[in-house]
């Protein structure tokens, strides 16, 4: 067959060229050279990937464009298909064949039979240019949409918002937004974003991976304290929550690090066997742990089996401290039975009023219609013994509210509230927790003296009452700071005072004099040079906290400041670990009980900012269906 073929093709050599350099638009080409002229681009542009069988060259042949098609308005689309350049449609490989695009070009445009080649050419031009601005205009629109997806999402997870409000709720307000101050086109193009329960749960994945990703790469070649405590959520999942201080440039950092629930039970090493496998599924050294902080539970502290035990086998040079909030408020619960009985009545005060709505709504009018200067009382949590002394300086000042509202409901404790003389005692003289240990001698000296200068309010009580405060209450109130005074040192021995001030050149550098035992010969030179220098001085003055003065000299004194940087660097509460688990209270809600917080979680409570336009690289975008 191409024998023949190419025959042909060599006798019509000639007349074939010819008819070329005529071109398709001579309408003087007869019948039998048009046939002719097809017949030899054919045979041409044949181009046979096997010679076997003649099936088979039928199966596998495809035709090439030839740049003269364009003489009756036909281009070459990108897979090979002639297009066109009139109308824009594409027809298929096989039609690459001069007598059929003939036909679609006679039969659809008749009017162009007579239009030059350079007319062909522009609008080939023109083709290609639209071809361009919609693939533009499409490509971009779906990467806004896809990266309009992350940010919604991640602003989502940092609210503990439900992964439904995106469909449900934001994209409705944004088209109506967009609706009224634009026009309905550009409301449209939000509709390409996608936005569905399934698709925001898979972007704050990613984005709590590339968080999580970033946080571990930061932490593998440096020195790092923990601060951690198990909770029970809404589900009955026993909670892990580990937050993490590492530093990082030019300050330190604290982020989540780890929220998963324990399998099985709450013990010591079922918390170590899930940090354990943590820590060697992203290859974390346990060397690099310097401190581990907790609320002093057993399932953590115990001497055998506690999880800080297992930690320090692992770390050899960790060491372990018990969050300062829970000693104080253990150190509180000492106190004598007379003012415990106090407490326990004015809880039950305020419950009765503020646990009551309908109660809590006649209290506010009574407060409204006397002129008070507030209208409610004040609940405490028990962890948070400082508050306990709001809501009775509260109380106290509404005493004469309390009581009038107590009478008036037949409450039992109404009374208690009648006898001025007794009132005086559902006052505990509270101050802030720095300094506190100091001024417990001194106001037990100031009680047996009978003055009450440190207790302005239990004074100005007496005042009004024109008589001088009972003996008996007086005495109860010594007992009660004495016992404070013991409890104090229970949990704040001497001995670690005495570790502080070993370390005080950390925050008071000009004060030291003598040198510490904690610095070596070498340390106390640097320490001399660094005090000397009168740049740094200044710069001490200046900078916003202790830490970041000594990031700033981490290349002129090295020693000292990576000294200091491990002195710092462990917690002294588990007050961030609290507050984890109220925003994970806040998240997973009893409507909400089968959500799997821990990537919402690691969003809300980091402070890194994921790299969203790395991850929408990493994706195809699509619009929204």
């Amino acid at each position: 067959m191409f024998i023949l073929l190419s025959n042909c093709s060599a006798e019509e050599d000639r007349g074939g060229t010819a008819a070329v350099q005529a071109g398709f638009s001579d309408q003087s080409l007869t019948a039998d050279g048009t046939e002719l002229l097809d017949l030899e681009l054919s045979n041409k542009l044949y181009s046979p990937t096997s010679s076997d069988t003649s099936s088979t060259i039928k199966k596998t042949l495809k035709r090439k464009y030839h740049d003269s098609y364009l003489d009756i308005g036909f281009a070459e689309t990108t897979d090979n298909k002639p297009q066109c350049v009139i109308c824009g449609k594409v027809l298929p490989n096989s039609s690459m064949f001069p007598a059929k695009m003939r036909r679609h070009f006679e039969g659809v445009h008749p009017e162009c039979k007579v239009k030059p080649t350079d007319f062909f050419r522009r609008k080939y031009i023109e083709l290609r240019k639209v071809q361009k601005c919609i693939l533009y205009h499409s490509k971009t629109v779906n990467e806004k949409a896809l990266m309009a997806s992350y940010l919604v999402s991640y602003r989502i997870a940092q609210a503990g918002e439900a992964h439904t409000v995106a469909e449900n709720l934001i994209k409705p307000c944004v088209k109506d937004i967009i609706e009224c101050m634009f026009d309905e086109k550009a409301a449209k193009v939000i509709d390409t974003i996608p936005l569905s329960n399934d698709t925001i749960s898979r972007r704050i994945g990613d984005l709590a991976e590339n968080v999580k990703s970033t946080l571990i790469s930061r932490i593998k070649s440096t020195k790092f304290s923990l601060q951690m405590d198990e909770s029970t959520d809404v589900a009955g999942l026993a909670i892990l929550m580990v937050i993490v201080r590492y530093p990082y440039l030019d300050s330190f950092h604290e982020d989540l690090l780890l929220c998963k629930p324990l399998s099985t039970t709450t013990t010591g090493t079922e918390i170590f066997k899930l940090l354990d496998e943590f820590f060697a599924e992203n290859s974390i050294l346990w060397d690099n742990c310097v401190d581990v902080c907790t609320d002093g539970a057993k399932a953590m502290t115990g001497k055998m089996s506690g999880a800080i035990a297992k930690i320090k086998e692992k770390a050899k040079g960790c060491s372990s401290s018990h969050c300062i909030l829970h000693r104080h408020a253990l150190a509180m619960k000492k106190m004598p039975p007379f003012i415990r009985e106090v407490l326990s009545e004015t809880v039950k005060i305020i419950n009765f009023i503020k646990s009551r709505p309908k109660n809590n709504r006649l209290f506010k009018i009574l407060c409204d219609d006397m002129g008070s200067l507030h209208t409610s009382l004040l609940l405490h949590t028990e962890i948070r013994w400082l508050s306990r002394g709001k809501s009775l300086i509260r109380l106290f000042e509404l005493r004469n509210e309390v009581g009038i509202f107590l009478r008036d409901n037949n409450f039992a404790l109404g009374e208690k509230l009648c006898d001025e003389r007794k009132a005086v005692t559902v006052f505990d003289a509270t101050d802030k927790v720095e300094g506190f240990k100091k001024k417990l001698k001194y106001w037990v000296e100031s009680i047996k003296t009978g003055t009450l200068d440190c207790f302005p309010i239990t004074k100005g009580f007496g005042e009004e009452l024109e008589s001088d405060i009972p003996a008996d209450i007086l005495n109860e109130f010594e007992v009660h700071l004495l016992r404070l005074i013991d409890a104090f040192n229970s949990y704040f021995p001497k001995g670690l005072h005495e570790n502080i001030q070993e370390n005080v050149w950390v925050v008071e550098p000009y004060s030291i004099s003598v040198k510490p035992s904690s610095l070596t010969s070498q340390e106390y030179e640097c320490l001399l040079d660094l005090t000397s220098d009168t740049a740094i001085t200044s710069k001490f003055k200046t900078e916003k906290s202790i830490s970041d003065f000594w990031f700033t000299l981490k290349d002129e004194f090295k020693i000292l400041s990576d000294k200091a940087k491990l002195i710092l660097l462990p917690f002294a509460t588990t007050y961030l670990v609290e507050t984890g688990f109220s925003a994970y209270t806040a998240t997973k809600t009893k409507y909400r009980s089968r959500l799997n917080a821990e990537q919402d979680i690691q969003l809300q409570l980091s402070e890194i900012q994921p790299d969203i336009i790395s991850l929408c690289k990493s994706k195809q975008p699509h619009p929204s269906h």
